[in-house]
């Protein structure tokens, strides 16, 4: 253990030599010198000289004690004490970076803590007693430029913490504009991954909102932002007052400039707390310099001088002794060499460990041995020496934790930059850099591959359970696709739910899709996350280097394909890349554009096909059917293109356009004179998710002026699988007075309790099901039992693509009923509505005349089947 300066100080305190011996009394009568008294003399003259060399060294050698003593009691200490204030300074300085930059104003404790610990060492050293020699001003600046660092420091992190009530207040302020359109209906009902936008204003303002709320932007840019939302509030400020009420569109305005102000003030705090930072940490760096240069560096000078001191001291003995010495030297020659050996060696010694010390050399030391005094001189001397050693080694540990610490956190964000932070798994970055050098061993005599992993719906557990919980439940994934992969392929996760595995050395395709089938294998099985059983699946896509790709890029890309092809299989399954479904996305992405620019450009039109009531030979009621006109004049169908549409969400504005052209349409013709005329239009499935639907047909009813009865919409079978959501739209709109009718009936589900239990008033039979009506008994009596129990329950029916005389005499016979077919009528625009209905009223009735007209035998037996009993019938 090491002693304290104090006593190590009195330890060393010199030893007083013994006091010389003098005669008791002088011969007043000087002899006649002879031999013996001329020894005497000499002896006597050795003895002075001995005398007055021992004065004059014991005082020096007390002169070098004092100066080490006044280094051990003085100097260190208050080295030891500047030390401690740079310390503490350092120490302050990274307690404020780290706790601001978490922006907590509750984690402002160890800051704290290190102020109080930088005070304290500042009030010991200039307290120290004695203290420190502070004759220049410029001390007494540095110790008040401190307390004004200190000071400085707590004050920008109070305005820290200020600005961190801002941004919780803005944000509160914001969830709760955003609640209040989410209760009125902004945001809509998201159905089997379908979102459902409320009434357009209710769209548009959360559409202005999410913009201000979304990705951390420029101050320009959310102030425009604001100014947005704020145009898009005043614009429809007068159906807003309407609807939700005053009182809400109030509550908006002032929930959203409380936002505003508290926005505002964020940034007016950042523009002003930017220099303060910058200026807090300049007057860090000068205050580290000045600590050094004012504090540390005069201590370690008064180090050094009393050193020096003590080493002057010595070599001032050294040359009293040698003087002593020389006088004597031809005298005594036993006395010189005693004093060589006792006191010049000793000298020379701690002389020469003197100047290796002030030469740098901190090892140096001064052997013990000789007299009393020059032993605790070098004892003195080496307690120095371990004292500037000890002080240097700490200076070095500091700095060497310094710089340890500087290469952890180095590490730690080279770390952070390839690793996602949640799994601990490579990220894309990681695995970009892995992948260019797999392609670079690969060359081109080794095969890899390339695994897009995307876990089925995740969404939904995100929805229902919160994102923690689904944070935990991919950190469960992780480890498991880490199991699957194995130590021959690397797993990376891109972002979201998305994975990817890098196998390299593969010898086959069938090698690939095992492992991609042991992927799905694995992820089937239940995962047990915080007590819940949950059961997931996961898509993936595979590609192959040479097969698919050259490039990193072009792996990458074909394994994208892959995915979404696997997705479009129904997900929970694999499915490797081949050069048709890239052709086929590209596909779907040029023609993706191509609609939006044609829905932009008004390249989209309605043309309509006649429907023929055969039991009065009337056509009131067309079908609007969507049509694209091509850049080369070709009219495309809506089969090209409806799922497009659909995937993209661009569905449900074309429901808009088609309802409101094709409503203003048909009250057109009926005030041109065709006075019954109806329209019905295709529904899709995702247009019933949409809070007010039915308010919206009644309004565009109301402004185009369309009786509700003259407007029938189509649906098909699948709309039923949504809930009762959806058939309490279809009650309401026939409440209205719309007519529902079931499209395409006879294929899909064909559930028949639909047809007594949902609000519809029309059955249309699907044309593959009219086909063969009049070449298969089978069919013909499909089609006759259906027709007869939609009857039955009091609906109407229509027949769709009859195209041949044959089905439309059958379906004469099959009771009222209403065809539909290129037989009668084609597509048309609007313009030729009116006449190609009254032509195609006109055919039917020829048609059927035409075929009355035939023998009796040949119209008797123009369909003929065989019934159960094998007996021939005729209709």
């Amino acid at each position: 253990m090491r002693k304290p300066i104090a006593e190590s100080a009195r330890s060393s305190a010199p030893r007083s030599l013994p006091a010389p011996r003098v005669p008791r009394r002088w011969r007043l009568r000087v002899p006649r010198l002879g031999i013996g008294w001329r020894l005497g003399l000499g002896l006597a003259a050795v003895t002075t000289v001995l005398m007055l060399g021992e004065g004059l060294a014991t005082r020096t050698t007390r002169e070098a004690l004092e100066a080490v003593r006044s280094m051990q009691n003085e100097h260190e200490p208050l080295a030891n004490s500047a030390n401690a204030v740079l310390e503490k300074l350092l120490a302050y300085d990274r307690a404020v970076d780290e706790d601001l930059q978490a922006h907590n104003p509750d984690e402002f404790r160890a800051m704290t803590e290190a102020g109080d610990a930088l005070e304290a060492a500042v009030a010991a050293y200039f307290g120290a007693s004695p203290p420190p020699p502070v004759t220049a001003s410029g001390i007494g600046r540095l110790r008040l430029q401190l307390t004004r660092h200190i000071a400085s420091a707590r004050q920008l992190a109070s305005r820290a913490a200020q600005r961190a009530q801002w941004v919780a207040g803005r944000q509160a302020a914001l969830n709760q504009v955003y609640q209040r359109i989410t209760s009125a209906g902004g945001s809509g009902l998201a159905i089997n991954g379908t979102q459902v936008v409320a009434r357009r204003s209710l769209a548009e303002l959360e559409e202005a909102f999410n913009a201000v709320r979304g990705d951390v932007a420029t101050p320009a840019v959310t102030a425009r932002r604001e100014r947005e939302f704020t145009a898009v509030l005043n614009a429809h400020a007068a159906e807003f007052e309407s609807s939700p009420g005053r009182a809400w569109l109030g509550l908006v305005r002032q929930d959203f400039a409380q936002a505003a102000r508290q926005r505002r003030e964020i940034e007016r705090y950042d523009a002003q707390s930017g220099p303060q930072w910058h200026s807090l940490r300049e007057d860090s760096a000068a205050l580290t310099l000045g600590v050094q240069q004012q504090l540390q560096m005069p201590a370690r000078r008064g180090l050094l001088q009393a050193a020096q001191h003590a080493a002057t001291a010595a070599e001032g003995a050294e040359h009293t002794l040698r003087n002593t010495a020389a006088a004597v030297l031809g005298l005594v020659l036993l006395v010189s060499l005693l004093l060589a050996v006792s006191i010049s060696v000793p000298v020379r010694r701690l002389t020469a460990a003197t100047r290796r010390l002030a030469g740098g050399d901190r090892g140096a030391r001064a052997p013990r041995g000789g007299s009393a005094e020059i032993d605790q001189l070098a004892e003195s001397f080496n307690t120095m020496a371990d004292r500037i050693a000890h002080a240097e080694a700490e200076l070095r540990a500091h700095q060497a934790e310094l710089e340890r610490h500087v290469a952890e956190r180095t590490q730690q964000l080279h770390h952070l930059a390839h690793h996602d932070p949640l799994t601990q798994l490579p990220n894309r970055r990681k695995l970009s850099a892995h992948l260019a050098s797999a392609l670079a061993r690969a060359g081109t005599r080794q095969r890899l591959a390339l695994l897009f992993v995307d876990v089925d719906n995740f969404k939904s557990i995100n929805d229902t359970l919160g994102h923690s919980f689904g944070d935990r439940v991919l950190q469960n994934i992780a480890e498991r696709l880490h199991a699957a992969t194995g130590a021959t392929g690397l797993l990376a996760r891109l972002g979201g739910d998305e994975f990817t595995v890098l196998l390299e050395n593969v010898q086959s395709s069938e090698e690939v899709e095992s492992r991609a089938a042991q992927i799905v294998a694995t992820l089937q099985e239940p995962l047990i996350v915080d007590g819940r059983v949950l059961t997931t699946s996961a898509s993936v896509g595979a590609s192959l280097y040479p097969d698919h790709a050259a490039d990193a890029e072009g792996l990458l890309r074909a394994a994208d394909v892959a995915l979404f092809r696997a997705k479009e299989l129904g997900r929970n399954r694999f499915a490797l890349y081949s050069p048709a479904l890239y052709e086929a996305a590209a596909l779907r992405f040029r023609l993706e554009q191509s609609l939006r620019r044609a829905v932009e450009a008004g390249d989209l039109l309605l043309m309509y096909q006649p429907q023929v009531a055969l039991h009065g030979f009337e056509s009131t009621c067309v079908e609007a059917l969507l049509r694209w006109r091509k850049s080369d004049g070709r009219i495309a169908s809506a089969a090209e293109f409806i799922n497009v549409a659909e995937k993209t969400g661009l569905i449900h504005d074309l429901t808009d356009w088609i309802l409101h052209t094709a409503a203003a349409t048909a009250s057109a013709w009926r005030v041109a004179g065709w006075h019954r005329a109806g329209v019905a239009i295709n529904v899709s499935a995702p247009q019933f998710f949409e809070s007010d639907f039915v308010e919206h047909v009644a309004r565009t009813l109301e402004a185009t002026g369309l009786p509700p009865s003259a407007l029938e919409l189509e649906i098909t079978e699948t709309v039923f699988q949504t809930g009762p959501a959806t058939v309490d739209s279809l009650r309401q709109l026939r409440a209205l007075g719309v007519a529902i009718a079931l499209d395409d009936f006879g294929i899909g589900y064909s559930s028949l309790t639909s047809l007594e239990q949902l609000p519809i008033s029309r059955v249309k039979l699907d044309r593959l099901l009219i086909a063969a009506v009049d070449t298969n008994p089978r069919s013909a009596a499909i089609v006759r039992s259906i027709v007869a129990l939609c009857h039955g329950l009091g609906l109407q029916v229509v027949a769709e693509g009859v195209e041949r005389a044959a089905q439309l005499e059958f379906l004469s016979h099959c009771g009222p009923i209403t065809v539909q077919g290129f037989l009668l009528g084609h597509p048309v625009e609007a313009h030729a509505a009116a006449a190609e209905a009254q032509a195609a009223s006109a055919r039917a009735r020829l048609t059927l005349e035409a075929a009355a007209q035939l023998p009796r035998r040949e119209a008797g037996e123009s369909l003929v089947f065989v019934g159960s009993s094998g007996r021939r019938r005729a209709t």
